[in-house]
């Protein structure tokens, strides 16, 4: 797998739900995932990102609804 030079990792509230609506509302594909971890690695058109369950190792403040406030991504 070619990985792009930057990829966004988007921490999300429901890992599940957060899969669904991008593989199947935004047409993402699945390139790999850890369910254990609650993880998946997806892409779109050559763009590439992954998201994971909220799990406290990276997040440098309180979470607070909506999440990702202050960021755009255009795909």
């Amino acid at each position: 797998m070619k990985f792009n030079k930057l990829i966004p990792e988007l921490s999300v509230k429901d890992f599940y739900k957060s899969k669904e609506f991008y593989l199947e509302i935004l047409g993402f594909e699945l390139a790999y995932e850890r369910l254990e971890d609650q993880f998946a690695f997806i892409s779109l058109n050559g763009a590439q990102m992954m998201i994971e369950q909220c799990n406290g190792h990276w997040e440098t403040s309180e979470l607070e609804y909506p999440y990702g406030r202050g960021i755009n991504f255009q795909i």
